[in-house]
């Protein structure tokens, strides 16, 4: 008799800046979808396609962040399947699509479709749970559990240091402000099996700071940048995907695997 167990499937697709895909057996997980570039414009077909629920997390309401045409998938799915996940922020912003009140006639989202989050809240049902941690910009970070696994999105939490411009009390006050944060993320999970956390070189001098803290203070067994793909031009755009990638160099010497994703459909698989 064969008693093995069967392991679970995860692959984490990167879209572009922070929007990543996750794949596991039982669902499609999309981070802070922002835009998608053209060689990946058929994944939402093919992951309606594929029958598995799809959660959608927006970790705040920025730009880069969140695009409003997200709701629109809601027709590509049957009922119950896709979800939102949404930040205090970006639900305030769109406040008039959420539910089925008011006078807005355009696209909405039924209220059985979203949950709205802020830190310290939690959504959970059969297949996952997200919590939303803080952020030291604005809105949530998150922590989502599912099928034996801890994943954490960043969002916008990082120590938003800029050296060459800042006076030494500013850099102090920023680093507590995300240490602190980070210590309540290490609290709940000071094991992370995987984790997609901005590396930003727009920063300057020691742009990879918070990566670096960040790994010294959780265990993380896979490590991917995000946050590097705003720049003026292609020629800035591939200097920022090199120095996120440099990050390699700043890591903890002895923790996890630390992954460049840098290319969109850029794919890791684990389990």
């Amino acid at each position: 008799m064969n008693t093995s167990v069967k392991a679970n499937f995860f692959r984490l697709t990167y879209i572009y800046h922070d929007g990543f895909l996750l794949e596991t057996d039982e669902a499609f997980i999309l981070f802070d979808l922002w835009r998608f570039p053209e060689s990946q414009s058929f994944l939402m077909d093919e992951i309606a396609a594929a029958g598995k629920p799809l959660y959608v997390l927006v970790s705040h309401h920025h730009k880069d962040h969140f695009d409003r045409s997200i709701f629109d998938w809601q027709k590509l799915f049957p009922p119950g399947h896709i979800h939102y996940i949404l930040s205090k922020d970006t639900a305030r912003s769109v406040r008039y699509m959420l539910g089925d009140k008011g006078l807005y006639k355009g696209q909405r989202v039924a209220e059985e479709n979203f949950s709205i989050l802020a830190p310290g809240d939690v959504f959970s049902d059969a297949i996952i749970t997200v919590r939303a941690f803080g952020s030291t910009d604005t809105g949530n970070s998150y922590l989502l559990e599912t099928e034996g696994k801890k994943i954490f999105h960043a969002g916008d939490l990082n120590a938003w240091i800029w050296k060459d411009e800042s006076t030494d009390k500013e850099v102090a006050r920023a680093i507590s402000d995300f240490e602190s944060i980070v210590k309540d993320i290490v609290r709940m999970a000071p094991r992370l099996d995987l984790a997609m956390f901005p590396v930003d070189s727009r920063l300057g001098t020691d742009y990879w700071e918070g990566a670096s803290r960040f790994v010294r203070m959780i265990d993380v067994d896979r490590f991917v940048p995000m946050h590097f793909e705003l720049a003026e031009n292609d020629s800035e755009r591939a200097q920022r995907r090199k120095d996120a990638l440099a990050f390699r160099l700043y890591r903890h010497p002895v923790r996890g695997e630390y992954i460049g994703l840098s290319a969109p459909g850029d794919t890791l698989e684990f389990i």
